[in-house]
């Protein structure tokens, strides 16, 4: 994403709820930038109605990540949700792609819509080079990339970034992640 601007964002239910997660940990310090608010004011974002679905079942959670997926649906304004299937340059029916229904109505989506890039969590296993696959266009967006790259392109500090993905690496699995740990040493060069 470095050196290519982001415009305009497919995002999926993971990658809204990871970069949520920061606003509603009461622990994160008020000086830390919003990750999410910063993506919705900073890009068009539009999101499949399979994804605010899924957001509504998180929120049945009494957890962090229910009142995150709460967040992300408190901002509807900020973002559009739009069915890929009720275009003409679309299927009539969700594709099998071996994902997700939000994943893939996200990427059916992204590639109607020709937008910059595919904002996902899916960065390690066999869905990344999956999604990477079926994407017609977009780049794929993993969301630690995402912050990594606001600092790196002036957006907010490296520290920021450092703090805003060690926030979230424990509520979203990246703590073990390699991928997560290359992105980090890029913070420090």
């Amino acid at each position: 994403m470095s050196g290519h601007r982001l415009r305009t964002v497919v995002a999926n239910t993971s990658a809204l709820v990871s970069l949520a997660v920061p606003g509603a940990d009461a622990t994160v310090d008020t000086d830390i930038p919003d990750p999410f608010q910063y993506h919705l004011t900073s890009n068009e974002v539009y999101v499949p109605p399979e994804v605010v679905a899924e957001l509504r079942d998180i929120t049945q959670y009494q957890d962090i990540h229910g009142a995150a997926a709460n967040n992300v649906l408190a901002a509807r304004g900020h973002y559009t949700v739009e069915d890929p299937y009720e275009r003409d340059d679309t299927p009539d029916s969700r594709p099998t792609f071996g994902l997700g229904d939000g994943e893939t109505d996200g990427i059916v989506l992204a590639n109607a819509l020709a937008v910059d890039g595919f904002l996902t969590d899916e960065f390690g296993g066999t869905n990344f080079p999956l999604i990477h696959a079926v994407l017609q266009g977009p780049r794929i967006v993993p969301t630690p990339r995402l912050i990594v790259d606001y600092a790196r392109n002036g957006h907010m500090s490296h520290k920021a970034a450092r703090t805003l993905v060690t926030v979230i690496s424990p509520h979203r699995s990246w703590e073990n992640s390699p991928y997560v740990a290359q992105l980090l040493q890029r913070l420090d060069v």
